[in-house]
């Protein structure tokens, strides 16, 4: 039986918010209950490049097991915007920053204890090694990063038909030979823009309103996010030593080649109280099988509810 979703346009379960955070105009989905009533607040964090919208199958899941939703596009996605008079610089886009921006959100809404559903846990550096030098040496799967933060693809993706090329290449469109217009080595393959087809992961109506999304602002804000080594270095050194003591799940896709399955294999000695489950797919394990996320969730959900109650606090 299909996993039921939001729909893209005219779903009733959802309505679109706003909220100005320290400065900036957040966006975001809002789904409860329609009793009112909740057993708490789960806060749904995407990636690269996604939206509040990635998390379309699983909204409905969390809203039945009696949650309250909030899914927000992330600074510089969608219809979430850097206040205009800010200088073009990266410092809002780092960790410490965006986290801020969600602290706040969560008070907006009168929280002071959260759900947080977000990507994998990068523990702080000691040493501030260059993303050039950790590509070279450590992790040549990174080399999309060096692509993403040199400003060359600004350069080659403006129109919006160049922007629904940009998000096909990363969700796995191929051309009509068969190839890819991503690796995770190089980057986005500029060559193949303009030859990609609609990938298998999102329907027609589903892509034209990414691609309408991302439309709004352009590719900038959400490459910014790789533009931040620097600034999270400084920012992360008074949290070194950090633990977190908090229940934690990692759901991990095999198949992923930007995030492979040995990059989670250290993140017990900071997160001691992680639950591991994988999945076979790639990066987009939220829509290639999420039958088998949203049984993952909801079953470590329905574990942590049961046992101690414990959530993730501000």
């Amino acid at each position: 039986m299909p996993v039921d979703k939001i729909r893209v346009s005219g779903d009733s379960r959802i309505e679109y918010k706003t909220a100005t955070l320290n400065g900036h105009n957040y966006s975001y989905l809002l789904s409860q209950p329609k009793s009112g009533q909740y057993r708490a607040t789960v806060f749904l964090i995407h990636g690269f490049p996604d939206l509040s919208m990635g998390w379309r199958y699983q909204i409905p899941m969390l809203v039945d097991m009696g949650l309250r939703v909030v899914a927000p596009d992330c600074l510089g996605y969608g219809r979430t915007q850097i206040n205009k008079d800010a200088p073009d610089e990266f410092a809002p886009y780092s960790h410490k920053s965006c986290a801020a921006d969600i602290k706040a959100l969560a008070m907006h809404l009168g929280e002071t204890q959260i759900i947080l559903v977000c990507v994998p846990y990068a523990r702080p550096m000691a040493q501030n090694i260059s993303i050039e030098d950790l590509v070279r040496t450590v992790t040549p799967h990174f080399g999309y990063q060096l692509q993403f933060k040199s400003g060359e693809l600004e350069k080659v993706i403006r129109s919006k038909d160049e922007i629904r090329q940009f998000l096909l290449a990363l969700y796995g469109g191929r051309t009509e030979a068969g190839q890819f217009g991503f690796d995770a080595n190089k980057g986005v393959l500029v060559d193949t823009i303009g030859k990609l087809k609609i990938s298998r992961l999102l329907s027609e109506e589903e892509f034209d309103f990414y691609t309408n999304e991302f439309a709004r602002s352009g590719i900038h804000g959400p490459l910014n996010w790789y533009r931040t080594r620097d600034v999270n270095y400084e920012d992360e050194l008074a949290i070194l030593d950090r633990v977190i003591q908090v229940p934690t799940l990692f759901i991990q896709g095999l198949r992923d080649q930007a995030l492979p399955p040995h990059l989670g294999k250290s993140m017990a000695k900071q997160v001691p109280r992680l639950t591991l489950k994988q999945v076979n797919t790639g990066h987009w394990a939220l829509w290639e099988k999420p039958e088998e996320v949203n049984e993952i969730i909801g079953t470590w959900l329905k574990d942590q509810s049961s046992a101690d109650g414990r959530t993730g606090k501000l």
